[in-house]
């Protein structure tokens, strides 16, 4: 199962950054100090895949990813028990990719 409280950890061209994820019943909820992220996954005990709208909420903090304003990351993680690990793209951004890594930190009752 991949249902979970998840830390999220990722690296992109302007520097790292982090936030937290619940995964439930096919959907992505979560967040940071400056964006949400809201979107649904697919996922087996090794293969992740996931579409999450990350949205702005407080402009005054800069990006990580070197994106201004809101855009949809397409997630493709490898799974092993608690972390995930992958890459992150988003379509309308040829050519970027980001390191992403989720750790599981409680499962869902």
């Amino acid at each position: 199962m991949i249902e979970g409280f998840w830390i999220v950890q990722f690296a992109g061209i302007e520097g790292k950054g982090g936030g937290v994820v619940v995964l439930l019943k096919g959907q992505v909820l979560g967040g940071d100090n400056a964006y949400t992220y809201i979107g649904t996954y697919k996922g087996t005990s090794t293969d992740f895949r996931a579409s999450v709208l990350v949205q702005n909420f407080d402009p005054s903090i800069g990006e990580v990813m070197g994106i201004q304003g809101d855009y949809t990351l397409d997630l493709a993680l490898r799974a092993n028990g608690d972390v995930m690990e992958g890459q992150g793209t988003i379509s309308s951004t040829p050519g970027f990719a980001m390191r992403v890594k989720l750790t599981r930190r409680a499962r869902l009752v």
